[in-house]
């Protein structure tokens, strides 16, 4: 690409243009003929500076300094002069940096458009070489310098060689090329032939009752040696009645929460209270008549009313494994509840203290707010929230709710088929409903508490931010939060390589190569852990897989089912990020054309360029090829069938190479049955020597150049080579 330098001045022209589109007057910038009546005016305050610049280059200049510098800016007490000309110094500067790095860009461009004429010139002289070689082979071989006895019995034995020849190798199998072993890394893991744990094994789940229609319900979660209660010191405080908040009845609409979001911040206060377990909790509900229901949910703990009242106030802010955080929660769900559950008021009591919200006329405006009473009561050893709605729906949730949490009786807890000290997983039966829990509290994905099919994910502690901000609303996730998840896991310091190889075997369900609209969540998930599970800042990480087991490489789909069909297990692509052998390194390069098989006469044609190559041996052996390549194997194909015809139908034959050696090559067949000798002998040579480069590159015109050379230097000097050819030319000649 080729840059044109830009001057100062052109410079300056652009960046005016610019500074005047982007800055209107009367906005606190001015244009170039303010700047130049101020720069006058200064002028004649101030000789020393008119001394050293004109008025009209000052202008120019100051401008451009200014522009350069990112602004104009007019001031009440005038120009400063002194900044000025250090802005002026400094672009001067800066003018001839740029001068000076556009020049030396400018000489690249130009160096470099030198040299690629120089090879353009290079490529269409050996070209040029190449079409006389071509001419050249015609005129020797449409010759006939040999008497004709020994012209007579060249033919003939050459001519029973052909017919009783045979090709030496299988033409309906070419050489698979690009094959490279299955590598073993010293610091490879074993992969196990199970994982699964016992860890809380004998959950007996929860039985329980249904609501009857009247409201009525009652449950208690088991308690267990799980329970932590915590009880906090009793507070001296003052009671208050009818204390405004600063919380509007508005404030409700800033958060999208239904009932389950709603019943979820209700018990999370709970599940925190007893030390990240729902064991213990008591959940009453009741009819209040008229249509209502009174609903009282009780836990151990205590806590003082500062953590009823405070946004901001909480005793989980510094537990990464406690579901709450600043207390907001609480607050919201009293203000929905009070709002749109139908509750008149909603009571929450702990120790000595009860607490009750409720809406109330503002003082400063005709909307309403959140107030509160807070008053001393007896003690009570615990705590529990009370209102009544007239929602059958929040009850049914809340009883719903109660397994979105962990539990020594929730069954998706149990043995855990890999579980480590920051997560768990677990495969469920397929149809089975599973979910994502985080700080032991189920998230919803795509918007959906039951939405991940077939596995429970839990995350044992709150995310960093970086990897996952819910925000207050603690909204759905969705399959890019579950890749973040992953690459979490893959670079957590404590997955050791052992955890890291029993996650994945955890996950097997999901190694399979898919096309990308079949892909799961959870196959998007084993993606990203294998995508950061080796590389990236994370120590190398290897397995040993079973032998059958291969990562997807380029292949065409009948190479896929034929594998899978032979007993193979086509994984993902990215497991050979880890050790796993790819399709190419098992199979090699996938076959390129459909194998035709020859007919009687193409068969003798492909043994006459067989013979013909190893007549010119002499001059190409060693120097060129080895022994192996000029025993070239020619294989067969139809550009018209329907494997060929989309990508090979202008093609006349291909290169078969292997890391610098020549395999042989394809020839097609109209064209091997159409062609003459002499093309066709030099379509071989020509294949053959792309065992340098391909068409385009320096290293294979020169290859083929020589090659030509060489050939026909023998064929010039050595009358029996020439014979010869001439021979296996007019056998050729017989067979079209």
């Amino acid at each position: 690409m080729y840059v044109t330098p830009v001057s100062p001045n052109n410079l300056y022209k652009r960046n005016l243009v610019n500074f005047q589109a982007k800055s209107p007057h009367k906005s606190g910038f001015i244009d170039d003929n303010e700047i130049k009546n101020k720069l006058e005016k200064e002028q004649e305050n101030n000789k020393p500076f008119s001394k050293k610049i004109s008025s009209g280059t000052a202008a120019v200049l100051a401008l451009s300094a200014a522009v350069l510098g990112g602004a104009v800016m007019y001031r009440r007490n005038g120009w400063r002069i002194n900044n000025l000309e250090a802005q002026l110094s400094e672009t001067v500067k800066k003018s001839e940096t740029i001068k000076n790095s556009l020049e030396t860009v400018e000489k690249k461009v130009k160096d470099l458009t030198t040299d690629n004429e120089t090879l353009k010139g290079i490529n269409k002289t050996l070209k040029e070489e190449i079409e006389k070689a071509k001419n050249k082979f015609n005129d020797i071989f449409e010759g006939d310098l040999a008497p004709k006895d020994v012209r007579d019995k060249i033919l003939n034995d050459l001519k029973a060689k052909i017919d009783n020849g045979e090709l030496g190798y299988d033409i309906t199998q070419p050489p698979v090329t690009g094959k490279g072993g299955t590598k073993v890394y010293s610091d490879a893991v074993p992969l196990p032939s199970h994982v699964g744990t016992t860890n809380r094994a004998g959950m007996r789940g929860l039985d329980m009752p249904e609501i009857s229609p009247d409201g009525r319900f009652d449950f208690q979660l088991p308690i267990s040696d799980e329970v932590k209660i915590t009880h906090m010191q009793s507070a001296n405080f003052r009671p208050v009645q009818n204390q405004m908040t600063n919380i509007s009845e508005n404030y409700a609409d800033s958060v999208r929460w239904d009932n389950n979001k709603i019943a979820r911040d209700l018990m999370q206060n709970f599940f925190d209270g007893h030390g990240q377990t729902l064991d213990g909790v008591i959940l009453h509900f009741e009819p209040a008549g008229n249509g209502r229901y009174k609903v009282r949910i009780e836990g151990k703990s205590t806590y003082t009313p500062d953590k009823a009242v405070y946004i901001g106030e909480s005793t989980k802010r510094d537990n990464a494994k406690a579901a709450g955080n600043y207390g907001e929660g609480l607050k919201m769900s009293v203000l929905k509840l009070l709002r749109d559950g139908g509750a008149d008021d909603v009571k929450i009591a702990s120790d000595n203290w009860k607490l009750t919200y409720r809406l109330a006329d503002g003082n400063l405006s005709d909307k309403r707010v959140l107030s509160y009473s807070l008053d001393k009561t007896d003690k009570y050893n615990g705590n529990y929230i009370e209102f009544e709605t007239s929602d059958m729906d929040l009850l049914q949730t809340l009883k719903k709710t109660v397994n979105r949490f962990y539990h020594s009786n929730n069954k998706h807890f149990e043995c855990p088929d890999f579980e480590n000290a920051i997560m768990s997983i677990k495969i469920l039966p397929q149809g089975e409903k599973g979910g994502i829990y985080m700080a032991g509290q189920r998230f919803e994905f795509n918007n959906d508490y039951d939405g991940l099919n077939g596995i429970v994910i839990n995350i044992k502690e709150k995310l960093p931010k970086a990897v996952l901000d819910p925000s207050r609303d603690r909204t759905t996730l969705n399959t890019s939060d579950l890749e973040n998840i992953a690459k979490w896991v893959a670079h957590d310091s404590r997955m050791t390589n052992d955890d890291k190889v029993k996650l994945l075997k955890s996950l097997e369900d999901y190694w399979d190569e898919k096309d990308y609209i079949y892909r799961t969540p959870l196959d998007k998930f084993v993606d990203r852990f294998l995508f950061y599970a080796n590389g990236w800042g994370v120590k190398d990480f290897h397995i040993q897989f079973p032998e059958k087991y291969v990562a997807y490489s380029d292949a065409t789909d009948d190479v896929v089912c034929d594998l899978r069909l032979n007993g193979y297990r086509v994984c993902k692509e990215d497991f050979s990020n880890i050790g796993m052998q790819t399709i190419k390194e098992l199979l090699g390069n996938a076959r390129a054309h459909e194998v035709v098989v020859p007919n009687d006469i193409q068969k003798k044609k492909i043994l006459i360029l067989k013979e013909a190559i190893q007549k010119l041996s002499p001059s190409l052996k060693d120097k060129h090829f080895t022994a192996d390549e000029l025993d070239t194997k020619i294989y067969l194909f139809d550009k018209t069938s329907a494997k060929d015809s989309r990508m090979y139908s202008d093609t006349l034959a291909e290169a078969i190479t292997d890391n610098g050696k020549s395999e042989g090559f394809w020839i097609e067949k109209s064209y091997l049955d159409s062609a003459s000798f002499t093309d066709v002998l030099e379509t071989a040579l020509h294949e053959l020597s792309h065992k340098a480069g391909g068409d385009e590159s320096a290293a294979f015109s020169y290859k083929l150049t020589n090659v030509n050379k060489d050939a026909i230097g023998q064929i010039m000097t050595d009358v029996q080579s020439r014979n010869e050819l001439q021979a296996l030319n007019t056998l050729w000649n017989s067979l079209s």
